[in-house]
């Protein structure tokens, strides 16, 4: 069968990425295992513990920033002090090195009990049998907690589940009120025509001195995941994807050349220099106002609310005129139960962590005080907390000129973007996963920039969108 020679495949690229990673180290390590060392004899359910014998379990997580990792660090305490005789331990990997160094750590055996993977980066281990199904957790979950279907989508193959999602990401039309208010609009874009017009109309020289002050869009054509992202919220407003329900590369259609022909129209209204942008260029040029609207996922609120700036909003994706269906782009984090865990026995208590995490108010800190307005609940129970107005203000990471009460302005705008990405995260689908993981050459489709050369060709050198497409298409192809 594919998937047995593509194990193979997968297993031979392990052991070339054993060699390229020896001496490699950590990027940062974080434990919280001082609440583990609580020598009572009854956790907090009232189980009696005294005779257990204490498990130790890593998990590797990818986000640095010392707001998500407090995050992280809270729920793990909050885990231990229930369950003392568990330790958690939290790495935290870049995102840019963890699938090469998860692949060297299941060649030498050496990987840690959990894993946080994304929609496109899970298949390696998979197709290397460095991971183990977890069905039984995501049916434990699914009837305590209700998934939303979207989330489970990208992580079964083999009629099996094989990550449990924990955070889903979203996006939607970021945009500064005061521009659209100056420009004569009352209201965010809803379609494609209205896009490009608000766009137009807002790139401005708010000084007359012959030079733009103001862009109408923030977009890019970077060769990274950037582009590849921010094009793919276009192609599934289009209803287009890379793969059928059969697994087929389908990426050469009429809806893929429509996004891209839009794509290209909407540039003119974006800085020059954003064709060089990433995450980190395009998020602070957005936060000093060089752009009036920006396709995006996380709103930085930090950034706004230290200078206290509430000059932000957020709408639902603008869909194309004549759609007579559209949906949003998302992307959705699940953690994988490795097979060492399993080796090692741990699977129950990986099992205990995972189902701790995705309890509404433990989910609530995970997502919402890790990145407000950025990471959602991936249950209904989590998004009907959500809804119902609840608010950790002790664990809220955003204090400075933050006020936690309901209706207040600062409150009010934290709101509009959960509220807006909720609703949108129920008609969305990860880039290639519309129908599923029908294709495990996903993420090395996705990691290869084929998407982000293709946009390059259109936007940087001009070629025809039509044979830009139709490049794109043929190169996926090739991998296989």
């Amino acid at each position: 069968m594919k998937w047995n020679i593509k194990r193979w495949l997968a297993i031979g690229l392990v052991s070339a990425l054993t060699v390229s990673m020896v001496g490699c180290t950590k990027e940062s390590s974080n434990s919280s295992s001082e609440s583990g060392t609580d020598t009572s004899s009854n956790d907090a359910s009232g189980n009696d513990t005294s005779n257990n014998e204490k498990v130790e379990l890593t998990i590797w997580q990818h986000e640095p920033t010392e707001q998500r990792v407090t995050a992280w660090n809270t729920v793990i305490d909050k885990f231990q002090k229930e369950n003392p005789n568990i330790i958690v331990n939290m790495e935290v990997v870049l995102w840019s090195d963890a699938q090469a160094k998860m692949m060297s750590a299941i060649q030498s055996s050496t990987m840690p009990d959990m894993n946080v993977v994304s929609d496109t980066s899970w298949s390696s281990a998979y197709l290397a049998g460095g991971i183990v199904e977890v069905d039984d957790i995501v049916e434990t979950v699914d009837n305590e907690q209700d998934f939303i279907d979207s989330t489970l989508l990208s992580y079964k193959m083999d009629d099996h589940y094989w990550a449990v999602p924990i955070d889903s990401i979203c996006y939607s039309l970021l945009y500064r009120p005061s521009a659209l208010e100056a420009a004569g609009y009352t209201e965010p874009p809803k379609t494609w025509s209205e896009l490009k017009e608000y766009a137009e109309k807002m790139t401005v020289d708010t000084d007359g001195d012959g030079n733009i002050d103001q862009y109408g869009i923030g977009i890019t054509c970077s060769r990274d995941a950037l582009a590849t992202d921010t094009f793919g919220a276009f192609m599934a407003s289009a209803n287009t994807d890379i793969f059928d329900e059969d697994g087929k590369i389908v990426f050469d259609n009429d809806n893929t050349v429509k996004a891209l022909d839009f794509y290209n129209e909407l540039y003119q209204y974006a800085p020059q220099a954003a064709s060089g942008w990433s995450w980190g260029e395009i998020e602070s040029n957005w936060a000093a106002g060089t752009f009036a609207m920006m396709p995006y996922h996380s709103p930085n609120l930090a950034a706004f609310f230290e200078n206290g700036d509430f000059d932000i909003a957020t709408a639902p994706f603008p869909k194309p005129d004549d759609a007579d269906e559209s949906f949003k782009t998302s992307f959705n984090h699940a953690i994988t139960v490795t097979k060492g865990a399993k080796d090692r026995e741990h699977y129950e208590e990986c099992k205990k962590f995972i189902e701790f995490l995705e309890r509404p108010e433990i989910s609530w800190i995970l997502t919402v005080c890790q990145e407000p307005g950025f990471y959602l609940p991936t249950t209904k129970a989590g998004a009907d907390l959500i809804e119902s107005g609840y608010f950790d203000e002790e664990n809220f990471p955003l204090k400075e000129n933050f006020d936690a009460k309901e209706g207040s302005k600062s409150r009010s705008i934290v709101d509009n973007f959960l509220k807006v990405a909720m609703e949108s995260s129920k008609e969305a689908y990860a880039l290639g996963n519309k129908y599923g993981a029908v294709n495990m050459n996903m993420a090395e489709i996705y990691n290869s920039y084929i998407i982000s050369d293709m946009i390059q060709k259109v936007l940087l050198n001009q070629e025809n969108v039509e044979e830009a497409v139709k490049w794109a298409s043929d190169k996926m192809e090739t991998i296989d």
